[in-house]
Order: structure tokens, then C-alpha cells, then sequence
């Protein structure tokens, strides 16, 4: 299992190239309840519009680079509560 320091030095020139405003880490990882099991789950707040194949090819990146399934969402793609649930438990990995 990656910690987040493996995992911030990774996605940061990925978020880089993809032109990334703000990348961050939440759920299990940036609590510190991960296991072997466990996904990491990013949060992006895009720079520049990224179409859903942009997206897409994001993920694949980190998790190839990674090796670990990765769930990655946008700011603008989702709703209030669960924005609620992340507030406060998210790590800021990248911004540019």
C-alpha cells in the first residue's frame, strides 16, 4: 500500500500534465483507515475544461503508475452531501 507521500509525488506531474488546478486525497487514504483492500480516491479541481476521456485517461495513469484502483471525481460532479463528507478529511496533493 502506497503512503500519501508516494502517492503525492506521484499524481502531482500527472496533475501537472493534465492541467490540474487542485488535486486532493480523501476517503480512507487521507484518513488513515486504508488497507489492502481499499481504493484512493481523488478529488480534482480542473484548471483548464477537461473533456470525460481526458478524465479518463488521468485515472489510468495514476493507477498504472500507483498500481491500485483509483476513483477519481470532480468538484463540478458532485452533489452538496457528499462535498460535505469530504470537507475536513481531505489532503491537498497538488496545486498549481
Amino acid at each position: 500500500m502506497p503512503d500519501i507521500l508516494t502517492i503525492k509525488n506521484i499524481v502531482e506531474p500527472i496533475a501537472r500534465l493534465y492541467g490540474v488546478k487542485r488535486l486532493y486525497l480523501f476517503g480512507s487514504y487521507a484518513k488513515g483507515t486504508a488497507d489492502e483492500k481499499s481504493d484512493i480516491d481523488l478529488l480534482v479541481e480542473k484548471g483548464k475544461p477537461m473533456s470525460l476521456l481526458k478524465l479518463s485517461g488521468m485515472r489510468q495513469m495514476v493507477e498504472e503508475a500507483l498500481n491500485i484502483s483509483v476513483d477519481l471525481v470532480t468538484t463540478t460532479g458532485i452533489e452538496e452531501e457528499f462535498q460535505r463528507e469530504i470537507e475536513g478529511t481531505e489532503i491537498l496533493l497538488y496545486e498549481e
